[in-house]
């Protein structure tokens, strides 16, 4: 009962919401960039005329229900229209503007525009879907917002950001967690993985193809070493990381994983978007004492981390 009640304590406890903000504006300028990019192809991707038209979609689904606001939406402005909505809504989310709101718009847009045109997708976009309904739910706009910029300048809000319930936080680090868990698991029914293999066989793939690498990495030993450090680095990812001592070497290894993947392989915004969701793994006021550091002699900055300005030590 004892290990229940501290998970207790740490799944609904309260602190300073300085991550959440972080992860909001990061995370969302993130999904901005991605709506950015393949808006250069939307009329090949969302409309009668491109590879993905409705009657196919509907095809293609075979019946199963999903939450799709275009669902049978033929007209490419109303679509074009949706898109820039959604676009809009995670720059106001980023910004931390209307916060709650501009949340709750992004996650049934982004929603939405992967239903409609599910064959661009990869794992990433999945967890993009995960993690914008914690936003949604969590007070995203608590700090580092111009929310509560704007409200601590009308005297509306305190200086210093109350502490607010973690308990979205905590469950994007379990998220987080699954997905590597689940990874694993999935991976070890595999021969190729248990055989040590498993990394050569996408780097023959040509469409994944982005910068080269020197040759031996497409030799043994160095295969095996790239399969079984992906499944060691993946396991911690989902353990030794809920270890304070370990967590900051644990999450240096899953970014020198992914920057490895974005190295080598052309899979647009994934190892970003995972990377950043790392930053959940950091208590408030740990990023907020970073934040400090990095903004200490930079005046408009420092405006925005305190909702004040704040006077430096001579």
């Amino acid at each position: 009962m004892k290990s229940l009640r501290a998970f207790h304590e740490w799944m609904f406890s309260y602190g300073n919401p300085t991550t959440l903000g972080l992860f909001r504006a990061v995370f969302c300028a993130i999904v901005f960039i991605n709506l950015a990019m393949v808006a250069i192809d939307f009329n090949s991707w969302y409309t009668e005329t491109g590879y993905v038209p409705t009657a196919l979609l509907e095809r293609w689904g075979g019946g199963v229900v999903r939450f799709n606001l275009q669902q049978h939406v033929t007209n490419s402005n109303v679509t074009a229209v949706f898109y820039g909505l959604t676009m809009l809504a995670a720059l106001l989310t980023s910004l931390g503007l209307y916060t709650r709101v501009a949340s709750i718009a992004l996650l049934v847009g982004i929603t939405t525009l992967h239903h409609r045109c599910p064959d661009i997708l990869h794992s990433g976009d999945t967890l993009v879907r995960a993690m914008l309904l914690y936003v949604a739910v969590a007070p995203s706009g608590a700090a580092l917002s111009l929310d509560r910029l704007f409200a601590v300048r009308r005297g509306a809000a305190p200086a210093q950001p109350p502490d607010v319930s973690l308990w979205p936080q905590r469950m994007m680090q379990v998220q987080i967690a699954i997905v590597y868990l689940t990874t694993v698991w999935h991976k070890s029914f595999g021969d190729w993985w248990l055989n040590g293999t498993a990394t050569w066989y996408p780097q023959q793939l040509d469409e994944f193809d982005r910068f080269p690498v020197p040759h031996f990495f497409d030799q043994q030993p160095m295969i095996a070493v790239t399969t079984y450090g992906t499944l060691l680095v993946e396991l911690a990812l989902g353990t030794l990381v809920f270890a304070k001592p370990l967590r900051k070497w644990v999450l240096l290894a899953g970014v020198l994983l992914h920057a490895g993947i974005e190295y080598r392989m052309n899979i647009p915004l994934f190892s970003l978007i995972t990377v950043a969701t790392y930053m959940v793994f950091y208590e408030g006021r740990e990023t907020a004492e970073w934040l400090r550091m990095v903004v200490a002699k930079y005046r408009p900055l420092r405006s925005i981390v305190h909702g004040k300005e704040v006077a430096t030590d001579p």
